[in-house]
């Protein structure tokens, strides 16, 4: 009888990202485990102890409610770039959907996305 392997996804550290500087020999080991993890599990745990562990649960907890709407309202966050908005329902990988909110940092693409989800009501 076959046994079933237990796979851990693998963790990198990036809890020292102050000395995280292109060519330094942290960087290049970095990078190095980060190209690892995706070629070989296609994901890595991000570790940054700079943030609590309620934040981090949270932070999740909201990621799986948004990815509980239905497909009618994901398909709504679209973006000019290729590969940023709503990607899901794709044959070769029916498990995978992904959302992105582009310019992150700009108030009015925040309140965008925002209001995909939960549209403000007069």
């Amino acid at each position: 009888m076959a046994s079933i392997k237990s796979v851990k996804v693998p963790t990198i550290d990036f809890s020292n990202y102050q000395e995280l500087k292109p060519n330094t020999p942290l960087w290049e080991s970095t990078k190095i485990q980060v190209f690892e993890a995706l070629q070989e599990y296609g994901c890595f745990e991000a570790i940054y102890d700079k943030v609590s562990k309620e934040i981090r649960e949270e932070t999740f907890d909201m990621s799986k409610e948004i990815f509980e709407f239905p497909l009618e309202t994901k398909v709504k966050n679209i973006s000019e770039k290729p590969m940023h908005g709503y990607m899901g329902m794709i044959p070769q990988l029916p498990l995978y959907e992904s959302l992105c909110i582009p310019d992150l940092l700009n108030p009015q693409s925040l309140e965008k996305f925002s209001n995909i989800f939960w549209p403000q009501v007069d």
